[in-house]
């Protein structure tokens, strides 16, 4: 966990000065398709998302369920493309992964094995969620950056 941990940090440190030197961030492929403001925004949905996960898995002693959420409405609710500057967007998205990662650092490695069921009653652990985290972030950061 150590080395993916050290890859978010690195993430966090480096990928706010990529973004803020891109240009044409409000563009729309499409009207269905998110821009990269949007992206942006809806890696802060799953940052707040995830962070709750966590908390939730490490405060409770209960079999908890995974709980999903409406991505698309969430980032339409949130109106990234209109409200927000890419930079707030940008310190938004950096503080809620600082925070999540002060969390993920005192995880010890028994906590790391703690389990949700998933929608599909399959067990999903820590460590699963965190990995799974970090992909998706990387996934939507290569469309940003692409």
């Amino acid at each position: 966990m150590n080395n993916l941990l050290n890859e978010f940090s690195s993430l966090i440190q480096t990928v706010p000065k990529i973004i803020i030197s891109l240009s044409n961030t409000n563009y729309k492929p499409s009207p269905t398709k998110w821009s990269k403001k949007e992206i942006l925004g809806h890696l802060c949905d799953s940052a707040t998302m995830n962070h709750k996960r966590f908390i939730d898995r490490l405060s409770s002693n209960d079999e908890l369920t995974l709980e999903l959420y409406k991505q698309n409405s969430w980032v339409e609710i949130n109106d990234y493309q209109n409200n927000y500057t890419i930079e707030e967007i940008l310190t938004l998205w950096t503080a809620l992964n600082s925070r999540f990662i002060n969390v993920l650092s005192t995880i010890s490695e028994d906590q790391w094995k703690l389990q949700y069921k998933s929608q599909n009653e399959e067990t999903v652990t820590l460590s699963y969620l965190f990995t799974d985290y970090i992909d998706h972030m990387k996934h939507h950061l290569n469309q940003i950056l692409g």
